[in-house]
This record gives structure tokens, sequence and C-alpha cells, in this order.
């Protein structure tokens, strides 16, 4: 082989390397950014398609409430909630008002995390997630709630 092509073969060879290799380091990249902790199923979402989606608010104190309203379309709902606290945490979601209907109820043992989805597409307007313990304890811990157009995109 003369010089021109052994340059010709490991330049192409070079090239198609670079081009195999690109798209793994970029997905690596994205799976890096949706979470610190791939150990939790932590709602960080690249894009928000919803501006009043809640993603990682912090829970504190001894009470929390946390309001968000669904646009026309965006009815299908996820819940996450991480409790880095000593107290079992009681979630509950309703519609409205911190009193109207409910829509979700569910606990977190400390130390855990759990996700729920709604069952079919939620009805538009506010909604408000209220945690709590059954004690009074002070709660800590992350909220996130994400809201799609499709089951599926959740």
């Amino acid at each position: 082989m003369n010089r021109k092509m052994k340059f010709l073969m490991t330049a192409t060879l070079a090239t198609v390397t670079i081009l195999s290799v690109s798209p793994l380091l970029a997905l690596n990249e994205a799976q890096a950014a949706r979470s610190t902790n791939p150990n939790l199923d932590i709602v960080t979402p690249y894009a928000i398609d919803n501006e009043n989606s809640i993603a990682n608010a912090p829970i504190s104190g001894t009470s929390f409430n946390k309001k968000f309203n669904i646009k026309a379309n965006y009815g299908w709902v996820k819940v996450w909630v991480e409790n880095t606290s000593t107290e079992t945490l009681t979630v509950r979601v309703t519609q409205s008002t911190l009193t109207g209907t409910e829509k979700m109820l569910f606990t977190v043992a400390p130390g855990k995390f759990e996700t729920r989805y709604a069952e079919k597409p939620w009805a538009t307007g506010d909604h408000y997630v209220s945690i709590s313990t059954k004690n009074g304890g002070t709660m800590s811990g992350l909220l996130s709630v994400k809201m799609a157009t499709t089951k599926d995109e959740l």
C-alpha cells in the first residue's frame, strides 16, 4: 500500500470511530443531567412543558402546601415525594382548594420515596399538594409534580 492510501485509511477509520462514539457520550451526559442520584426516581424533566410543574421543591417545617395549575390538555399527573425526615409523611392532592375533591392520597415512610400517577386525566385548574405528619413533627424531603398530555409522557 502506498503512503497516501495508508493515510486515507487511517483518517477514515478515525472519523468513523469518532462518529460512532459521540452519540454514546451525548447519551451519558443526558442521563447524568436527568438525575444526580441514579438510585432515585427523581422527576427532573429536561424541558417542562407546563410552567406550573413542580421540580424538586424542598419540603420543610410542620406543614407543607403547594399549589399547581393544570392547563388544558395537561391532565395526566405524576407526583413524586422523597421523605428524608424521621416521620411518616401523608400526601394529599386536592382539586380547587386545600379542602377540595381528593384526587390522590398516600403515605411515604421515613427515608423512602414514592411515585404516584393519576389513574385518568384530571380537570384543569388549581390543585394542591398538602403534606403532613401524624403527630405534627418536622418534615424534610422533596416534592415533584409533573403534568403531561399523555400518561406515557410521565
